[in-house]
């Protein structure tokens, strides 16, 4: 490292910080505006109901495999988590890492029962038969709460494989959820910025740290970096332009035609995949550490 590269390495880690800060806001922001349009507005429970309506279609079919992922979160499971996340981060002497853990998967979900259970409601519209409230769901908080953890303490030449990994088991479970009814779309993607918010936190804090070897990442490992991250940039932002398609189409429909609600829940499983593919491609990019620049 030249000796310009290391005294920029403080203000770098400095700026990385404050991004990873600002963002971690910006999700805690965006987990109120998904509650306060998608729950207490007209508009955003129409669409959300038409969604909701759409899920009953090839229920039957899809339920069984549903099912299968969602009994896999469990409290003890949670517990089990937390514990193999802490011993990893011990045995890798890294302290901080294993409270950051601990912080991630009990920071998430409680904040997710305090918000349903006791901050957020569900106004009565007339929309929808059900007035409790029910964002944000449970189920995807523990899943991405688990990945999240799983980012924290994988080194980082296999983070580009923790976060593809992790973003497939809490999105798959969030759309599991969907698809047996026991939760909007909404309450789906409000879980999952609620993850997003403690995990991106939680990387301000401890920083992307290194390898355990002292080695930078080897060309294989960069390399899997470098189309992990364009790969989760379109796909989150080709779903997020079709979820948005979709929710405005929806808005100026009544929602009772078979058609509509097929349409109203692609778009909102696409807004899911969205939040999903986003939220992990940021928490990757702040958990890379720099390449160090050596002389030629």
């Amino acid at each position: 490292m030249t000796r310009t590269d290391a005294s920029a390495a403080p203000t770098r880690t400095a700026a990385r910080r404050v991004v990873g800060l600002l963002l971690a806001a910006l999700a805690a922001l965006a987990v109120v505006g998904a509650w306060w349009f998608f729950v207490t507005t007209p508009s955003g429970q129409h669409v959300d109901e038409v969604a909701y309506l759409g899920s009953r279609i090839g229920r039957s079919r899809l339920d069984e495999g549903a099912r299968t992922m969602l009994d896999v979160v469990s409290v003890p499971f949670l517990v089990l988590v937390v514990l193999a996340g802490a011993a990893v981060a011990l045995v890798r002497r890294r302290l901080l890492l294993a409270v950051a853990v601990a912080a991630v998967v009990g920071g998430s979900n409680v904040t997710t029962q305090l918000l349903k259970y006791g901050i957020f409601s569900r106004p009565e519209l007339g929309i929808s038969e059900v007035d409790l409230n029910s964002l944000p769901s449970g189920h995807t908080t523990v899943a991405a709460s688990v990945a999240g953890a799983a980012l924290l303490v994988t080194p980082p030449r296999w983070r580009w494989l923790a976060v593809l990994l992790g973003a497939a088991y809490a999105g798959g479970t969030g759309l599991a959820t969907m698809i047996g009814g026991w939760h909007r779309a909404s309450d789906v993607v409000a879980a999952l910025l609620v993850v997003a918010a403690w995990v991106l936190l939680a990387l301000a804090v401890v920083g992307p740290g290194s390898d355990d070897s002292g080695r930078t990442a080897p060309p294989w490992s960069r390399r899997a970096d470098a189309l992990t991250r364009p790969f989760l940039a379109v796909v989150g932002a080709g779903a997020g332009l079709v979820g948005l398609l979709s929710m405005l189409v929806v808005s100026q429909v009544d929602g009772a035609d078979r058609v509509e609600q097929l349409l109203a829940y692609g778009g909102a499983s696409a807004g899911v995949v969205a939040v999903t593919c986003l939220s992990a491609l940021a928490a990757l990019v702040l958990s890379t550490p720099r390449r160090a620049r050596t002389r030629g």
